[in-house]
This record gives structure tokens, sequence and C-alpha cells, in this order.
């Protein structure tokens, strides 16, 4: 559809900004061109809209080179928005759209036909801007005004949309409007969008391809997983950029580190914690916040976090919205839900046990609480289908240490082994099964870390932390399921 061979260009023969540029854009594709400032983008964008003079090279429409097409040609062609909102006549809202119609009106006078209202009236709707239809312009938002734009270049029906930096004006909800229009557009009528755009992350959510430009010349073409190459975007961008994967999109999104990388006060381990009890809930906050991986009810996943409870419920509690349950508590209680890991657990939380340990210079602190009612052999649960109720292994881990998210995976995984081994040596079994148990049917476990000290990679039975944590977890998990019988015989 569009084909750039060996391009070059600019503002003077002498100083070309474009240097042998060669890019082909496919019919229906979704194209972004990224760059810092002064990378060359806008002077690329002007170069393929005929705006400025190729100096060598060629630029192809269709197969034709562009100086070939008349203005009405590439009027019903190609349909333009750029970022300058400049409208000189004081024209109202629906005079700016039918503008969009001139390519495509006939005879002298140019009037517009039943079928150019038809469309005009379209394109209203779908940019959600027919209110606007008898408003002057000169009137409207900034963010409005480049909706009533993109109406006007949609009326024009064209095979090319071509877009400078569209959602400069718009805020997150009409960008993500905007886009997704565009994007149906592209996907219903075939439109081949060619498309500058500003936001790193919004450019991999919405473009099928993209290419990052610097100092005039392409560094990289190719889908959104070219921005996982986070050297290649620091260079470019002179930011610190940390590629990660989108929780429901399967696209990187990209988070960047400001250089002075604000560091809070280190805190001494043993002071950095306060710790709350009561009947109903146990609750450790952290001064510093923490790194934290978890599958509690609340803050699941990989965060940071600053406050983690673990709430009794009933053992007939009904499961029907934990996560509303727990929101509605740590409100009750004062306590952010957004900066807080919860769980819940059936035991008796004065029986929980808080096991602290300093294993060569590593600081650890454990906190767990253990019922193993409904423990469960979680290889013969296909033989034996074991009912979830409450009475979980509900275990917290701190650490003073910088690990990685993957050494937080391995942190888990090491606290699950000591946890295993724990319940193998108190010969904790399935009462399903009658074989040991490996867990029970509603295990929490937390990692929390302070990401103070050397950054380490792994946390595995075959390093220190790992050994750490197993350490930690087997003594605490060991204490906590024996006050456990111990209060289930005192009650038979």
């Amino acid at each position: 559809m569009i084909k750039i061979q060996s391009l070059v260009g600019g503002y003077s023969v002498e100083n070309p900004i474009i240097n042998g540029v060669d890019l082909e854009i496919h019919k229906g594709e979704f194209f972004a061109l990224l760059g810092p400032n002064g990378s060359g983008k806008t002077t690329l964008f002007k170069l393929v809209t005929g705006q400025l003079p190729i100096i060598e090279g060629e630029l192809l429409l269709s197969g034709r080179p562009l100086a070939s097409f008349t203005k009405l040609e590439k009027a019903k062609k190609v349909a333009v928005l750029s970022q300058e909102i400049q409208v000189s006549f004081d024209y109202t809202v629906e005079e700016i759209i039918s503008l969009g119609r001139y390519p495509h009106q006939k005879g002298i006078l140019k009037s517009l036909s039943a079928i150019d209202k038809e469309i005009m009236l379209q394109v209203m709707e779908v940019t959600n801007i027919k209110k606007y239809r008898n408003k002057q312009f000169r009137k409207l938002s900034g963010g409005e005004k480049q909706r009533v734009l993109l109406a006007k270049a949609l009326a024009q029906e064209p095979e090319i949309l071509l877009l400078d930096e569209p959602t400069n004006h718009l805020d997150i909800k009409h960008t993500f409007q905007m886009l997704d229009l565009i994007k149906e557009w592209q996907r219903t009528k075939g439109l081949t969008v060619f498309a500058i755009l500003h936001d790193l992350n919004v450019a991999s959510l919405y473009a099928d391809r993209l290419a990052l430009l610097h100092n005039g010349r392409f560094l990289e073409v190719g889908d959104a997983e070219t921005l996982r190459k986070e050297e290649q975007l620091e260079k470019v961008y002179e930011v610190w950029i940390k590629a990660e994967s989108h929780p429901v999109v399967p696209k990187p999104q990209l988070l960047m580190t400001p250089r002075f990388e604000a560091k809070a006060k280190a805190v001494e381990f043993n002071n950095n914690f306060s710790f709350k009890q009561d009947g109903t809930c146990v609750h450790v906050q952290s001064t510093l916040p923490l790194r934290t991986i978890s599958n509690g009810v609340v803050g699941e996943g990989i965060q940071w976090h600053k406050h983690f409870c673990n709430f009794h419920v009933k053992k007939n509690y009904n499961c029907s919205d934990p996560v509303k349950d727990i929101e509605q508590w740590l409100e009750e209680r004062g306590i952010p839900s957004e900066q807080t890991v919860g769980m819940m657990t059936a035991v008796q939380l004065v029986d929980v046990v808080v096991h602290k340990k300093n294993i060569e210079n590593l600081e650890f602190m454990a906190v767990v609480t253990a019922g193993v009612g409904n423990a469960v052999d979680i290889t013969q649960t296909e033989l034996c289908p074991t009912p979830v109720t409450m009475g979980t292994i509900n275990t917290m881990v701190f650490i003073n240490a910088h690990l990685t998210d993957g050494a937080l995976v391995n942190g888990l995984m090491s606290a699950t082994e000591a946890k295993g081994k724990a319940l193998f040596d108190l010969q904790v079994k399935d009462p399903q099964t009658g074989t040991i148990a490996t867990g029970t049917s509603t295990d929490a476990m937390l990692l929390a870390v302070t990401q103070q000290g050397d950054k380490t990679p792994y946390a595995g039975s075959g390093t220190l932390v790992g050994k750490g944590i197993g350490h930690i977890v087997y003594e605490a998990v060991i204490e906590a399921i024996l006050k456990y019988r111990k209060r289930v015989e005192s009650n038979d």
C-alpha cells in the first residue's frame, strides 16, 4: 500500500533529516512510527504526505509514485489528521466534516448529495460529536476539535489514514475511544493506518507493526515485541526502561524509571515492622513499601505493598465474594486495600507464629497460621475430590534482600518445598486418601522483600536466600501445626 525506497529528504539538500529509509506498509495494517523528539518522525510524515519534497529515493502509493497523483486523486485515497488544530474560518462542526466529502462530490457546484449527508451523519455518530454539529469549531475544546477532525478524515472514506500524534490533545478516555474507533475502521473497512505515536505503551497495544526512528534512520522495524529490547530503547530515549507483560493483552508495556530513582531511606529490618493482632486480624505493617509475590485474596501477583493482613473467618464462611469482604474489612480498619495483601483463615489467630532468623547477615521473618483439617495430597485429587473448606496454612515471609522477579518466583518455590517437608515430617495426611498431604486446599503464601542491598537473581534451594527461606518456613510451619494440633486435642 505504501512503499518507501532509499528515501532521503528534509528541509535542505545539504543536511537531509531522513537518510536512506526503506519501509513497506501493507494494506489494512496499523503501522506506528516511534522515536523521540528530533528523530525525524514529523519530517518523514511530511515526506509521506507530500508536504516536503523528496531529495532522493521513491515513495509509492498502491504502486504509483506519490508525485503522479493529482490533488483530487490523493484526497480520495489519503486522509491526514495532524496534531496542529488550525481552522482559519469560523466554520461549524458540520461544515468542517462536509469538507471531507469534497473529493467525492461531482459537478461544478460541488453540492452535498444524500449519500454525502448520510456518511457525514455516520462519522459524527461514531466519533460522538453529533451533538456539536451546529456549534462553531473554534468554541470546542482541544479534544473535541481532534474528534471533529477525525470525523472529517473518516468522511473522506480514505484507503489510507495518516495520523500525526492523533491523541495529542486527548485525555485517557478519549485516547482509547479514538484508537478503538480507528482499529474498528481498520478491521471492518480495510483501512491502512500510518501513525506517529508518542506513547510507547499505546503504540504497543494498537499497532500491528512499528518502527523505531533514530537520527533519521530506522533502528528496528517489527511487531510490538521489539519494544522488549530495553537496551535499544534506553539508547534512543535516554531513560531507564523496563519491559513488562500486559496482564490482559499479550503485548509488552514499558515502565520508565527516573534517573534520580528516589529510594526510601534504609531502615533496620526489625524496626521496619509493626504488628497488631486481635481475634479477627493479624496485621503486619511495613514502614517501607515491599516488593511482593503472593496468591492472597487481595494483592495477588507481583506488586508493592505495605500492609499484610490475615483475617479470621468461621469454618462455614460463605466464599461468594471474598475479595469484596476483605476490602470491606480493610476499609473498616482504615487500611488501604490497594497497598495490602489480604488472606483468610479459619485458624484461631491467637495461635499465630512469628518467627525471626538471621542467617549469615540475611534477616528473615515468618508469620504463619496453620490448620490442617482440610489437608490435601494434590497428587491424589483426581482419585478423591476434596471439599474446599477454610482451615489454611497461611505463610508470610519477609526478607531483607533485593530479589529480581525471577528470584521472587524461586523464593516462593523454596517456601513451598519447605512447607511440604514440614507436612511430611509431621505425617500430616489427607483424610480422604490417607496419603501424606502436600498442603491444604486453601493455602496462601506471601514473600515480601525490602529490595535493599545487592540484587540477586536466584532464591532457590541452592542459594543462601533460598535456604534461609526454607529454614524459617519449615520451623514456623512445624510450630504452627503443633499449636493447631494441641488446640484440636484440647477441644476433643
